[in-house]
């Protein structure tokens, strides 16, 4: 059985049929295309005079969106290997695929990630740095940010949640639970390895990149090539080195500055 469901994740990606990568392709489109038509509500929604209850949770909304314009090519191989696994029956495919199964393996991905960027937004609200990033003595927030998602790169945390992300098939063997509520518990852990792999590029994108699409665009192309499991450590290596660069060339701006 192994042998049969043990994909690396581009082979994984090579059996996507075209209609299933054009359902991918539009929802990822549509999802980008949101995001921008949002973006001056969203930098709206997290002005200090502005989020309340509502505001939270549309901003929640909001984020699930960006989340799946930026993440759901990258969550896409471990979503083919839960699909591909429940066709299996005594180790070979003999049933259909559970399309439902796949989709409740996911919902909790993106609503992690969303809850983590309203955790996010608050502890920003809390330490008062809403509305003055990068301005000031706050370059050096986003310099201190930008160095220290470039030093997680190279610790063994990062690289135990990454080797999970590069292993789709053998995290949803080891991880298997049967039915729809076993899917959902299988993405919820799933996500805790990816925020694991990625809390500090969205800290980044929140603080050093303000959100813009620009940085969204880099940080995700970042990630989705990251988890190809393609010379994983020395990409994830390369990336770190460019974001403490990054961090230092903010600092120096910041020294300049005062």
């Amino acid at each position: 059985m192994a042998e049969a469901v043990s994909p690396a994740v581009p082979d994984l990606l090579r059996r996507l049929t075209i209609p299933v990568a054009a359902a991918v392709g539009l929802i990822v489109s549509i999802a980008w295309y949101v995001t921008w038509a949002s973006s001056n509500l969203t930098m709206m929604l997290i002005s200090p005079s502005a989020v309340g209850a509502t505001d939270l949770a549309l901003f929640f909304a909001l984020i699930i969106v960006m989340m799946v314009a930026m993440m759901l090519p990258s969550a896409l191989p471990m979503a083919l290997a839960y699909y591909g696994i429940t066709r299996l029956e005594d180790g070979r495919p003999t049933k259909p695929a559970d399309v439902l199964g796949t989709v409740a393996f996911l919902i909790p991905y993106f609503v992690i990630w969303g809850l983590f960027g309203v955790a996010a937004l608050l502890g920003l609200m809390a330490f008062g740095l809403i509305g003055s990033m990068l301005m000031g003595p706050t370059l050096f927030l986003s310099a201190g940010i930008l160095i220290a998602a470039g030093l997680w790169q190279v610790t063994r945390t990062k690289e135990v949640c990454l080797s999970h992300c590069t292993s789709p098939t053998g995290f949803v063997l080891q991880h298997w639970r049967r039915g729809r509520v076993g899917a959902m518990r299988m993405g919820f852990r799933h996500s805790m390895y990816c925020i694991g792999c990625c809390w500090l590029f969205m800290l980044v994108l929140f603080i050093s990149g303000s959100m813009s699409l620009l940085w969204m665009g880099g940080i995700s192309i970042a990630i989705f090539a990251e988890k190809l499991g393609v010379r994983t450590l020395l990409f994830s290596r390369v990336i770190g080195v460019i974001l403490v660069g990054l961090g230092a060339l903010v600092a120096t701006g910041a020294l300049f500055a005062i």
